[in-house]
């Protein structure tokens, strides 16, 4: 019978982040930005669509300063505002605040058919 003490006291070998590294603001040149957007989360109780605009800021002032590699913002999740569409009933669109007001679950439209 196998037990957790016949693993090696080492455990499993790390792996490295698959962003690579992410080093820290040791020169706080970001930190005005950064503390702008944690203020913007505790004013809006945490949530995070309400400060989306100070997150993209934070991220490429630490792109400029060379604090992480280079990314386009819309690959980290950043859609442009005039692409925030999503495909509805009959491939008209919708804008996504819409549908978010209005409550849905994705994928429920194609399941009911």
């Amino acid at each position: 019978m196998a037990s957790f003490a016949s693993l090696p006291a080492k455990g499993l070998p790390p792996r490295p982040p698959d962003k690579g590294s992410f080093p820290l603001d040791h020169f706080r040149e970001c930190s005005e930005l950064k503390s702008e957007y944690m203020g913007c989360l505790k004013q809006h109780s945490m949530q995070i669509d309400a400060c989306r605009d100070l997150s993209a800021s934070y991220l490429q002032c630490r792109m400029d300063r060379k604090l992480m590699a280079p990314e386009e913002l819309e690959r980290l999740g950043f859609a442009k505002k005039e692409a925030a569409v999503a495909v509805g009933e009959g491939d008209q669109p919708v804008q996504i605040e819409e549908k978010k007001r209005a409550g849905f679950v994705a994928g429920m439209s194609k399941a009911n058919k």
